[in-house]
């Protein structure tokens, strides 16, 4: 079940802009249970799926492998979920949350709170740009549709770039696109399966 509350907040137009801009509007925040543990999130317009979980997040949250005592990315983070789930199961594990929209980022800072998780950095990237020196033993991601296969394609080799040796890359595509993005994985990484499915969306685990 999931209860909703409203709260007043002026946030300062695409969710993958660095700056989605609107006036004085409403956010939401919602409690829900995720893999048997209650969490909260508030989120609002300007950031991906503002009402509530979209289901593709839904389905890799409740399905990802994880990894204790690992770095992880959680790769165009929006408003926190993915992350904060795998941090929350995984306390020993460090999680880096990244996005290019500040909105989201400074939501994702608010939900690391909310859920008193204290394993987690929020940063500023595009991508792997303000990360570049760094790897990660695990990537989660649910990409940016909407930017076309050649953006994804670019999101696909730079993780492969950015994981460790025998690192996992999951992540989530709509159904109907699916067969094109594992095309892609598979043109990278030695292994791909298919981790979980539903009517609208396939999640994939690629091995390094």
């Amino acid at each position: 079940m999931v209860y909703l509350l409203f709260e007043n907040l002026k946030i300062v137009s695409h969710y993958f802009s660095e700056r989605p801009l609107y006036g004085r509007l409403k956010t939401r925040r919602f409690t829900t249970v995720i893999r048997g543990v209650s969490f909260t999130f508030v989120t609002g317009p300007g950031v991906f799926s503002s009402s509530s979980i979209d289901s593709g997040s839904l389905l890799l949250a409740e399905n990802m492998i994880l990894k204790d005592n690992a770095t992880v990315l959680d790769l165009g983070c929006g408003y926190g979920v993915l992350g904060i789930v795998y941090a929350k199961l995984c306390p020993s594990s460090t999680v880096y949350m990244v996005d290019v929209n500040e909105l989201a980022l400074e939501l994702a800072r608010m939900n690391v709170k909310l859920n008193n998780v204290r394993n987690v950095k929020v940063r500023k990237s595009d991508l792997y740009s303000n990360i570049s020196n760094m790897s990660f033993d695990v990537v989660i991601c649910n990409p940016p549709v909407s930017l076309g296969m050649n953006f994804n394609e670019r999101l696909i080799k730079e993780t492969y770039e950015h994981l460790n040796n025998d690192g996992i890359f999951q992540v989530v595509y709509p159904l109907k696109m699916s067969d094109r993005f594992l095309e892609v994985l598979k043109k990278y990484f030695r292994h791909v399966e298919t981790l979980a499915r539903s009517g609208t969306h396939k999640v994939f685990i690629a091995y390094r």
